[in-house]
């Protein structure tokens, strides 16, 4: 199988800040107007694509309870890959994230070329991952995860005038059940709202909340993989 490495793709190397917010009652359009009008004077930095991921979890639910009440130290599993959400899949990492409070960094590996389509299943999933050169000890951290759940939103990119500031819009989220066997994709959740990511570097952090301000958005603990496993299953918290 071949990697196709995605240039496009942000590799972390240190940890970063992401502050996320949930506008309420405001639209995509009025968003934008607000971001591209704020004191920060941002500006769009990237054409608007379409964000995917597949997320894993353990039978138990480990990652989907330890992000749901905000432990201080969480991570997420997730294949993530820019484009069409089903068909032929390529430029997927499989993604580490790993949260402390708001910082947060990743560990990324390039996947294989794969189809996301009715034959995709949790052995399939967990065989792509082991078809790379993933550490033996995030191999036991999987050892027994199932994809749980698959999502798509568009995004938009912007920076701030220094240049040391990204943003962005995402909008159209839809969550898909995904199961251990069969899946065909047909039927989603969509959620109405607007998230919005401010997101920069630890030696930034000084000037953060001077950006935070010329935004007049609520401070949320947003976690799109939380929303979505509450909106497609009836779990308890």
């Amino acid at each position: 199988m071949e990697i196709s490495k995605n240039t496009e793709y942000t590799l972390l190397e240190d940890y970063r800040y992401e502050r996320k917010y949930r506008p309420e009652r405001l639209n995509y359009i009025e968003v934008k107007m607000i971001v591209l009008g704020s004191d920060a004077f941002f500006r769009k930095i990237y054409k608007p694509r379409t964000v995917n991921n597949i997320y894993l979890d353990s039978p138990e639910l480990e990652c989907f309870y330890a992000n749901s009440m905000g432990h201080s130290e969480r991570n997420k599993f997730r294949i993530r890959w820019y484009g069409n959400t089903i068909g032929k899949i390529s430029g997927a990492v499989f993604e580490i994230k790993q949260k402390e409070a708001y910082r947060g960094t990743k560990q990324s590996y390039f996947l294989p070329e794969f189809e996301l389509d009715k034959d995709f299943n949790a052995k399939f999933c967990l065989n792509l991952i082991k078809s790379v050169s993933i550490p033996e000890n995030v191999l036991e951290q999987i050892s027994g995860f199932e994809p749980v759940m698959l999502n798509s939103y568009n995004r938009e990119y912007f920076r701030d005038i220094t240049g040391n500031y990204r943003l962005t819009i995402d909008s159209r989220i839809r969550y898909y059940k995904i199961n251990a066997g069969f899946n065909h994709y047909k039927e989603f959740i969509e959620d109405p709202g607007i998230v919005v990511e401010l997101k920069y570097s630890d030696k930034y952090n000084d000037y953060a909340t001077h950006i935070a301000n010329t935004l007049p958005f609520r401070l949320t603990r947003n976690s799109k993989y939380v929303d979505g496993m509450l909106m497609l299953y009836d779990l308890n918290l």
